[in-house]
């Protein structure tokens, strides 16, 4: 497959929204889970740039990406998603350099339309694909009522490296719900993990969590639908794990703006504050670890 990219946000390199077309290159640029601000806007007129001139009216130059994949492994992967998902031409790439998260997310395209999300991760890490099909899954199954999630389609393994298949979101800006009902997803959250194995050692009054809670992670789907994506940390925490780390987050991306709400899941902030402690100084979102750990201070001192 030969394909062109473009970088988005600009200058970013672990982004690339292809060039083939306009329908494409509009796909490319939802796989972008914009929060802050200026760069909610900064999506906004980038997708109304491309609508109305097509992909080259992104800044920045073209040029082609090749995946962090020997070339023999990725072919036989692309061979087996056509062969399980449905043919693609094209697809959007996201490289998650995050020496605590890595991965490969892709976006595979025909005629600039959706087919799959898929992930890929080496086997063997700290957080499994197989795992997260299986929490995603169960969440799927259960139907929750306040959100969605993807549909699970395919999981399985090539070599050393293990992938997962989703039904796409649709095209279209998706951005986190202003005010989401946290009093009702919350608990259908719970709810919906109920069945997971509970590791041994696990506190007793620990629940059931989503574990990356976070803005980037719950989108708006035109006016009403909320989905809720990316299922790989889910597991067991302390009660209100899920809402501290909102809250937390939220006041983060805001640059403190918008105070944490009072809480006095102590247990909740504490644990949070030692997960990001360890999150490495290498990772390209230290800046906003060090934002997040802040926030996380203060409300500790509030509760």
């Amino acid at each position: 497959m030969t394909e062109r990219y473009k970088t988005f946000p600009p200058g970013r390199d672990y982004f690339r929204v292809p060039m083939s077309s306009r329908r494409a290159a509009l796909a490319g640029l939802c796989l972008y889970g914009a929060c802050k601000p200026r760069v909610l806007w900064g999506q906004r007129t980038a997708w109304l740039a491309v609508r109305l001139f097509g992909p080259r009216a992104l800044p920045g130059r073209a040029s082609e990406w090749s995946p962090p994949i020997d070339a023999t492994r990725w072919q036989a992967l692309c061979e087996t998603w056509r062969a399980r998902l449905g043919a693609f031409d094209s697809m959007a790439a996201y490289h998650r350099r995050q020496a605590s998260r890595p991965g490969l997310a892709l976006l595979l395209l025909r005629n600039g339309t959706p087919v799959a999300f898929v992930k890929v991760r080496v086997e063997g890490g700290k957080e499994s694909l197989h795992d997260e099909a299986a929490a995603l899954d169960a969440v799927w199954r259960y139907r929750p009522r306040s959100f969605s999630v993807p549909e699970p389609l395919q999981c399985g393994t090539e070599g050393e490296w293990q992938w997962l298949a989703t039904s796409a979101l649709p095209i279209g800006l998706h951005h986190p719900p202003a005010r989401p009902r946290l009093e009702a997803i919350l608990p259908e959250i719970e709810a919906a993990l109920a069945g997971l194995p509970r590791p041994d050692g696990t506190p007793d009054h620990w629940r059931p969590m989503h574990g990356d809670f976070a803005p980037w992670n719950l989108r708006r789907i035109g006016r009403a639908t909320v989905v809720l994506i990316d299922w790989e940390r889910a597991g067991w925490g302390p009660p209100e794990a899920d809402r501290v780390l909102y809250q937390a987050t939220w006041a983060a991306l805001r640059g403190g703006g918008r105070p944490p709400e009072p809480c006095d899941a102590l247990e909740a902030i504490r644990y949070w504050r030692k997960r990001a402690a360890s999150w490495p100084e290498t990772d390209t979102d230290h800046t906003f670890s060090l934002a997040l750990q802040a926030r996380l201070r203060e409300m500790e001192v509030r509760a």
